[in-house]
């Protein structure tokens, strides 16, 4: 469908031309009808009268001036009672219908030789009464001496109303159309200023801020009810997410008591290949739980704007976390030659990080080279030896619960909070290929600082 079809403007442009059109239409139509009613739609010049007139006249054989009583003459006879001519060739021959007044009787001689005549207007009214006119017919030369104010056929009424048109109502409806088109895009984009305003709004309205909602003010009263259903709406959604975040956080907490018991239980067990298999089953649920409370915490946790080191707080994740990778036969080293300091919430970072490592630990594979490293001026690198992450998947492998490999041992968690806790220090997650072809995980902080 053409864009300017769906334009509120051209729209607006097309519908008021029709419209001009349309009415313009009924009211000359309506005159017509008025007049047609009262009798008003007449030859009152006697123009069509002395035409029909010239096309009935002929002679018969014996060479005698007759009226040929056509179908358009009888209408004439039958549509005015009162109608009356004197019809006179140049030999002096005469044709005669109706009650013809003596006074206009008299003037055929004397006006004989003239082309053309209006005879005796009323004192009220400046058309004339009678027509003379000198016509050629089919009998030769005929002079015509017609009443007028006969009324018109249908053809002439219409041919005069497409005349009328044509030279009053076409030429004003193109005046006006054309102030329609130069007018109409001013009066839409006034008319529309609140709803711009609110489409503003409406672009700046972030997942995270739930409670803003689109402003009414300015916006016409048309519009209201449409801005009304979307607040409406983001009220329905924010009662939806705040469902769903209880549920999360419910969840968790209550799988961790459980979860809990059931280590306890195992560790109990005598060391064989089942135990370890239930040991590392029993750490993913724990991981799990602690993941979904970790997204309840990052919606609602306010992060302390408190100086980071970003060396120690490496060097500290680095040291608790040594061990995953010692069972995994991964190296894990720490390039961080000279303190970072940046504003955040620590514990929120410490979190992220582990994730990043956790996530290079499961995916590198047994065997891999982990490097944690430190890019001024506020950024953490996380860069792994393993097979990396395809180009097509990188932007997905952060949306929640998205695993590269579906029956993966992770739930899919980990990189949305490392970009989730990017989004709360005003950052961002960016993936990429590392220097031995694995995944580089890079956390950038504080990029409008």
């Amino acid at each position: 469908m053409s864009l300017s079809l769906l334009s509120l403007r051209w729209r607006l442009i097309w519908s008021l031309i029709l419209l001009q059109v349309v009415v313009g239409s009924l009211v000359l139509g309506g005159f017509i009808g008025l007049a047609w009613v009262l009798g008003r739609v007449v030859d009152e010049t006697g123009q069509e009268t002395v035409a029909v007139i010239q096309r009935a006249l002929t002679r018969d054989a014996a060479g005698k001036l007759i009226v040929v009583p056509t179908a358009e003459f009888l209408r004439l006879q039958n549509g005015d009672p009162g109608f009356w001519f004197i019809a006179r060739d140049a030999k002096g021959a005469e044709v005669r219908h109706g009650d013809v007044p003596p006074k206009y009787a008299t003037l055929m001689t004397t006006l004989d030789g003239m082309a053309r005549i209006a005879i005796e207007p009323a004192k009220d009214n400046t058309q004339p009464k009678a027509r003379f006119e000198r016509v050629e017919t089919t009998a030769g030369p005929v002079n015509v001496l017609a009443q007028t104010g006969s009324p018109l056929s249908v053809k002439n009424t219409l041919k005069g109303t497409g005349l009328v048109f044509l030279f009053l109502v076409a030429p004003m409806a193109l005046l006006t159309s054309l102030g329609v088109i130069l007018a109409t895009p001013f009066v839409v984009k006034r008319g529309l200023q609140g709803v711009v305003a609110t489409a503003e709004h409406a672009e700046g309205i972030d997942v995270h801020e739930r409670t803003t909602r689109l402003p009414l003010a300015n916006v016409a009263s048309e519009i209201r009810p449409l801005v009304n259903a979307v607040n409406r709406a983001f009220d329905r959604l924010n009662e939806g997410y705040d469902r769903q975040e209880r549920f999360l956080a419910d969840a968790a907490h209550e799988l961790r008591t459980p979860i809990t018991t059931l280590q306890i239980h195992l560790e109990g067990l005598p060391n064989d290949p089942l135990k370890v298999k239930l040991m590392q089953a029993s750490a993913r649920l724990a991981t799990l739980a602690e993941q979904l409370l970790d997204l309840q915490r990052l919606d609602h946790v306010v992060p302390q704007e408190e100086p980071v080191d970003l060396r120690a707080l490496c060097e500290r994740v680095a040291a608790d976390i040594a061990p995953l990778a010692i069972q995994n036969r991964c190296t894990l080293s720490v390039d961080a030659p000279q303190p970072l300091m940046v504003h955040g919430d620590a514990p929120s970072l410490e979190r992220a990080l582990t994730n990043l490592i956790q996530n290079a630990i499961e995916h590198g594979g047994q065997g891999c080279d982990i490097e944690v490293r430190l890019c001024a001026p506020s950024c953490i690198e996380v860069l792994d030896s393993g097979p990396g992450i395809p180009e097509a998947d990188r932007e997905r492998v952060v949306a929640p619960f998205h695993r590269l490999v579906p029956r993966g041992r992770g739930a899919g968690l980990g990189l949305h909070l490392v970009a989730e806790v990017a989004r709360l220090h005003r950052g961002q997650l960016t993936i990429g290929s590392s220097e031995s072809g694995g995944a580089k995980m890079r956390l950038e902080l504080n990029l409008n600082a």
